[in-house]
């Protein structure tokens, strides 16, 4: 969907006619380039296809200064329809694609199990890293006012979404490395169980060669006739 369209209708919506450089400023103090996944210096752009659509228009132009002069826009009925199917779109959302972390896991994970687990661990180092960000700006929020929910819920609301998705893939990550553990182990065991296997049957055919050999001596001798035992000597010799 077009989060970038969404953005301009939804600021026009809350905060009444704005002209594109208001707009841009609007989402710059909010970051939403980073988490929003639209491009600021997109919003000019996009503001003038909604005109051409109908979905917003002019009102007025303003100048201040030696600045150039600004055209100041409001969101129009037919905008306000798109607005709520937006809306609708938005919320409907349940899976974040595409999923490089799944299509890691899933096409090439298992040729290189070293890397795949240094790969794994320097993302989790990353999330911790986020959270640790997370909770200086959660601070500050509070501190300023803006994460309270007496004072902004819905800021307040988005700001610990963002916090229970990075608890959630750091407790993810922790569960992976115990499957990747148990199946570390399991893949050690078939292999110590191959060695084991294969060197019993080296020593069987190792042992079985003086076997033949015991057995033989027997044979042989049974084949042989017994040695004739000395005579006895006879009573009476000549005297």
């Amino acid at each position: 969907m077009n989060l970038t369209r969404l953005v301009i209708l939804g600021l026009l919506a809350e905060r009444g006619p704005r002209h594109g450089h208001q707009l841009r400023r609007d989402a710059e103090q909010a970051e939403a380039d980073r988490w929003a996944g639209i491009a600021v210096r997109s919003l000019h752009r996009e503001l003038r296809g909604l005109a051409a659509e109908g979905l917003v228009e002019a009102v007025r132009t303003e100048r201040v200064g030696r600045r150039p002069e600004r055209t100041v826009y409001r969101l129009t009925t037919e905008g306000r329809r798109e607005l709520s199917a937006l809306r609708q779109q938005a919320a409907a959302g349940l899976d974040n694609a595409p999923d490089p972390v799944s299509v890691l896991l899933v096409f090439a994970g298992t040729d290189d199990p070293a890397e795949l687990a240094a790969a794994l661990a320097h993302r989790k180092q990353a999330l911790r890293a986020r959270a640790a960000e997370l909770a200086a700006e959660r601070a500050r929020g509070e501190a300023a006012g803006y994460l309270r929910a007496s004072v902004s819920p819905l800021q307040a609301a988005s700001f610990r979404r963002a916090e229970i998705r990075v608890a959630a893939e750091l407790a993810w990550h922790d569960e992976c490395e115990a499957l990747l553990g148990v199946a570390g182990q399991a893949s050690a065991g078939q292999a110590s169980a191959g060695q084991a296997s294969a060197a019993s049957a080296g020593q069987g055919s190792t042992t079985q060669e003086p076997a033949g050999q015991a057995s033989a001596a027997p044979a042989s001798a049974a084949s042989e006739p017994a040695a004739p035992e000395p005579a006895a000597a006879e009573p009476g010799g000549p005297g």
